[in-house]
């Protein structure tokens, strides 16, 4: 397989998240709850796989442009600069689509801040050789893991993880929250699981199996599972490491397709930043009242079945706004 068609099965990939992201976050009423995000300390749903495969996809891509800008000559420090860059980017963009959902300016962590930070940690690292990088990821999740069971919260003692008492949530409310970082501590396992999905990428750009990498993220999950629940909202090793193992899967068997039977795919893939902020941006602006209509007519005539076809109508208009812009060479590119 060439280099470009591993690139290919990595833009598929990518466009197989934002699909599923589109899907879980336009869902009718009445869908079934596995479709959604799963409760505390079960995340195990459908929607919640969509988050962790941003992230996996962002840490496969970075092999990619490592090796892009060695091709090209960069410099060391220009490309240090490139990933700074980059960094308050995407998380000045964040903060303006946080502000567009409040209505108002605030600085706070969100989705595209939260990737920010641990798009940093990832990038800066991959310098380190596979191992150190590996086992250094793992060492992160472990510590994180091993704070939330073992500092004690006070009023509460240690190893207690409940939705209503933790560490995590005792560090937001009285640390971080006044300051608009509520949510910071939460950098350091999807950090990590950047970091760790750099192999990934490495594996698959060098035409490697990706299966080594399907069995860390299911072997580490199990691992952690005794002593801390799949939680979305705080982040644990359980949640994200099986994702590893899913993503790994799906990759596996997007690189053994034809490359016509990814292209589909690609125009999501090819904009996947886009594809998040653009939707998002225009349903809480001017699209808003249109989208809820259209909805709505959709339920009145076709019931449940309509819901889900509103849906896939929803998913199969921004697939020809990207395709459009795909075939126009228009891309968002930090």
């Amino acid at each position: 397989m060439t280099l470009s068609a591993r690139s290919l099965a990595l833009d598929a990939f990518r466009g197989l998240t934002v699909a599923l992201m589109l899907f879980v976050n336009n869902l009718p009423p009445g869908a079934p709850p596995y479709l959604e995000h799963g409760p505390f300390g079960g995340s195990v749903y459908l929607a919640d796989l969509v988050f962790p495969w941003y992230l996996l996809t962002m840490g496969a891509a970075i092999p990619f442009s490592r090796a892009s800008a060695l091709r090209r000559g960069v410099a060391e420090w220009l490309y240090e600069l490139r990933i700074l860059r980059r960094v308050v980017l995407l998380f000045l963009l964040g903060l303006g689509l946080t502000s567009l959902q409040m209505g108002r300016w605030v600085f706070a962590l969100d989705v595209l801040q939260l990737l920010a930070l641990a798009y940093w940690l990832g990038a800066w690292l991959y310098d380190l050789p596979l191992l150190r990088r590996t086992l250094l990821a793992l060492f992160l999740m472990v510590a994180y893991g091993a704070a939330i069971l073992l500092v004690p919260v006070p009023g509460v003692g240690p190893g207690i993880f409940a939705e209503d008492r933790n560490l995590l949530l005792h560090l937001n409310r009285t640390y971080l929250m006044p300051l608009g970082l509520r949510g910071l501590p939460s950098a350091i396992p999807t950090g990590a699981f950047v970091l760790l999905a750099t192999g990934l990428g490495e594996a698959l750009m060098k035409g490697r199996s990706l299966w080594p990498w399907g069995v860390l993220g299911l072997v580490g999950g199990l691992v952690f599972l005794p002593f801390l629940p799949p939680d979305k909202t705080y982040w644990t090793p359980t949640y994200l490491l099986p994702t590893l193992f899913l993503g790994a899967l799906t990759l596996e068997v997007l690189k053994r397709l034809p490359r016509g039977t990814l292209r589909p795919l690609r125009p999501f893939g090819a904009n996947p930043l886009l594809a998040y902020v653009l939707p998002l941006a225009l349903k809480l602006t001017w699209l808003r009242g249109f989208w809820s209509l259209l909805l709505g007519t959709f339920l009145a005539h076709g019931g449940p079945a309509g819901g889900y076809l509103f849906t896939l109508s929803y998913i199969l208009f921004w697939w020809l706004v990207f395709w459009v812009l795909d075939r126009l060479g228009l891309y968002l590119r930090l």
